[in-house]
């Protein structure tokens, strides 16, 4: 059964910027000519002790994008789905490094055995 989550759409300035508060989060998508390209830029709220956990469940969203955008999709991965992909506890960690954090052992079950 889909989820479904509050949203306020705070600034619609297309095709540049997607400003909305969903589930308790601020979101700010913007989009910029880059040189032959473009960048997509995302800013949103996180806790500091779940930064991780959200930075690898973007990354994979983003990766879903992409196959998505070249002609390969793989399907919709969100949520407790996206936690149980095994690239996710991978880039849960490696994103804690990264941010100088201890990463969250979410799921319980998926904790690095010694």
């Amino acid at each position: 059964m889909p989820r479904v989550t509050e949203t306020t759409v705070k600034r619609a300035d297309a095709p540049q910027a997607l400003e909305y508060n969903w589930g308790g989060f601020d979101m700010r998508w913007q989009l910029e000519a880059l040189g032959g390209g473009t960048r997509l830029t995302l800013w949103t709220n996180i806790g500091h002790r779940f930064i991780s956990m959200g930075a690898a469940g973007w990354h994979i969203c983003f990766d879903v994008l992409d196959r998505l955008l070249n002609g390969t999709p793989i399907g919709r991965m969100v949520g407790p789905e996206a936690m149980k992909f095994g690239r996710w506890q991978r880039l849960n960690a490696e994103y804690a490094k990264q941010f100088g954090i201890e990463a969250p052992n979410w799921p319980p079950q998926a904790a690095q055995k010694s």
